[in-house]
């Protein structure tokens, strides 16, 4: 059974009141939840708030949400919306934000998985090339090849088009590339 057909199970169960099953989304999506969450927030704590309110929301409203056929894409656009809705309320308090609004995704060495030493250096390289990208492609990219989403995935949560995805995950690389002396090394690294 495929990881979406199980979830689909577990919130139609949670939907009749199934408080383990309920349990059972939250055990299987937390953990990329966090991880989506806390590359836009970078704050532990609000990162924390804002997926305890994700499922106190979704819990108290799922009668009213109905039948969901893509679990995963809904508690991950939700998430996304919770985010920048939290965003845009620090802007509107005057509150100092340096990263503005968007989802602005930065990566970390330790995120670029090197089977050796011999690529540490490509690492490195790899890292600074993801931190230059546009704050749309980097999250595409986080999505498409950290995550292992599809296109349909991906568009669903961030709200645009396939095509607009495609596009910018096929720039993400050509700039991922171009940046990079050893082409061979980046193909095996986005392959990880």
């Amino acid at each position: 059974m495929s990881n979406n057909n199980q979830l689909s199970i577990w919130w139609d169960e949670s939907r009749l009141g199934n408080v383990k099953s309920f349990g059972q989304i939250h055990h299987a999506l937390y953990p990329s939840l966090y991880r989506y969450i806390f590359k836009i927030i970078k704050d532990d704590d609000i990162c924390q708030d804002l997926l305890q309110d994700l499922f106190v929301k979704l819990w108290e409203k799922k009668e009213a949400i109905g039948a969901i056929s893509f679990v995963k894409v809904y508690f991950f656009r939700t998430a996304r919306s919770l985010t920048i809705n939290h965003l845009k309320c620090i802007r509107n308090q005057n509150v100092p934000f340096e990263e503005g609004m968007e989802a602005d995704f930065v990566f970390s060495q330790e995120e670029i998985v090197v089977k050796d030493e011999s690529h540490s250096e490509l690492s490195k390289m790899l890292t600074i090339a993801l931190n230059t990208l546009p704050k749309r492609q980097r999250e595409m990219i986080f999505l498409k090849y950290f995550d292992g989403w599809d296109y349909d995935e991906i568009a669903a949560v961030t709200g645009i088009n396939y095509q607009s995805v495609v596009n910018h995950v096929h720039r993400g690389i050509v700039h991922l590339r171009n940046r990079t002396a050893d082409k061979n090394s980046l193909n095996f690294l986005l392959a990880v």
